[in-house]
């Protein structure tokens, strides 16, 4: 004779109550503190790299010509960016500030709820952003008149720019190929929930 079932009873006990797609991706997902806790630390290096090489290039470079290194595909110059990027919004330094905090506002908000290679991404991003601003506050000009340190130019590249901008838009970048590339591994919904026939065919829906 077999053991009677309970209606409340599992059909299916010990490690294999996790196994297939979904149990796995349960089992092998962070803790909810993770992305925070890449986030604080990408918005930390990303913040220090950007005020310090700002504080280099200001002690260190004038405008004009600059430094020029390997054989000029990369100049070392100042360049006061009065706008956001490419120069844009230029001569509306409080706008740009206002624009640029609500932008950090939203960063802030996605960032530290995101899986870990995400969650540095836009802490790279947070970082890069929150220096610029940083700059533009403090700056010698006062905070609705100060404008944001540019120093880095290579030849294929239109604009002069600084660390932060590299944080800003690799971090964005990364974020974005990082959240492509979990959805391409998702599984399709009903899939792992299809019933072989005798044969050992899943039936077409």
């Amino acid at each position: 004779m077999w053991p009677r079932r309970s209606h409340g009873d599992s059909l299916i006990e010990g490690p294999t109550a996790t196994s297939g797609p979904k149990g796995a991706a349960a089992a092998t997902s962070s803790p909810p503190h993770t992305g925070r806790v890449w986030w604080a630390a990408a918005v930390a290096v990303a913040l220090a790299a950007d005020l310090a090489s700002t504080a280099w290039a200001t002690a260190h470079l004038s405008a004009g010509r600059g430094h020029q290194l390997l054989g000029g595909f990369v100049v070392l110059r100042l360049v006061a960016n009065h706008g956001a990027a490419f120069g844009l919004g230029a001569g509306h330094e409080t706008l740009v500030e206002v624009v640029e905090i609500a932008a950090l506002a939203a960063l802030a908000v996605l960032g530290r709820r995101q899986a870990p290679v995400v969650a540095v991404g836009l802490g790279a991003a947070f970082g890069g952003g929150l220096g610029n601003l940083v700059v533009r506050l403090l700056g010698p000009r006062g905070p609705l008149a100060s404008p944001v340190v540019d120093w880095i130019h290579v030849a294929f590249y239109p604009a002069t720019f600084n660390l932060a901008d590299v944080a800003i838009r690799g971090g964005l970048l990364v974020a974005a190929a990082a959240v492509l590339a979990r959805r391409r591994r998702a599984p399709v919904p009903g899939e792992d929930d299809a019933v072989p026939g005798e044969d050992g065919a899943v039936p077409a829906r």
